[in-house]
């Protein structure tokens, strides 16, 4: 019997394996395809179990990314990356993998998103993130909450939705120290593309 070899990916949410070939004394000799199939959740999954182990530096930046420092909401309560956290805000894949460690630290740094608006109702206002809006119905994450809490309205309980200008991003009121972002910086770029170059100091560019 041959042994199953890994062809290739059929999709990007499939992996094909190889032929099994029946052998002499067998009735049937008809090829038969194993395919086994993985979601596109699990292949990121596949990918961390290769990925080389997290050095002291990124192991610290873990830490802050997923536990709540100095009176600041921990930066897993609103992003997902590589599994961990839950994902209410944008996808810092893109900017984690490709953005420069200076862009990044800016980014942390920056006090409001165009994303939060101030949601009007006739009985309440709250910093809100745009879920999803299906017919009559929207949902909102009230950033209120820790951690936000999903809010449904219909159409017409919204009076308003606003840039919100009171709500302020976590990380920009965290205090963190140089070194602690130079830590966070490591662990995004650890999760997203495996990579173990430390992150220094120097190369978070002019003081904020």
């Amino acid at each position: 019997m041959d042994r199953p070899c890994l062809l290739g990916f059929r999709s990007q949410k499939h992996l094909v394996l190889g032929l099994h070939r029946p052998g002499p004394g067998e009735k049937d000799h008809a090829k038969v395809l194993y395919i086994v199939a993985f979601s596109a959740l699990s292949l990121p999954a596949i990918a961390a179990e290769h990925k080389v182990p997290p050095t002291p530096q990124i192991e610290r930046g873990q830490d802050l990314f997923t536990n709540s420092r100095k009176g600041a909401t921990a930066c897993k309560t609103c992003h997902s990356l590589g599994g961990i956290g839950t994902a209410i805000g944008p996808d810092l894949t893109n900017m984690a993998s490709n953005g420069s460690v200076h862009s990044i630290v800016m980014t942390m740094h920056m006090t409001m998103t165009e994303y939060v608006r101030r949601v009007q109702t006739a009985v309440s206002s709250f910093p809100g993130m745009l879920k999803g809006k299906v017919g009559d119905q929207v949902q909102y994450y009230d950033l209120s909450q820790t951690p936000p809490e999903l809010r449904t309205f219909t159409t017409r309980q919204i009076i308003s939705t606003e840039r919100d200008e009171k709500w302020k991003h976590p990380p920009s009121m965290a205090n963190y120290t140089p070194q602690e972002e130079t830590d966070i910086i490591a662990f995004l770029k650890w999760i997203t593309t495996g990579s173990e170059k430390p992150v220094t100091v120097d190369q978070l560019g002019p003081a904020k």
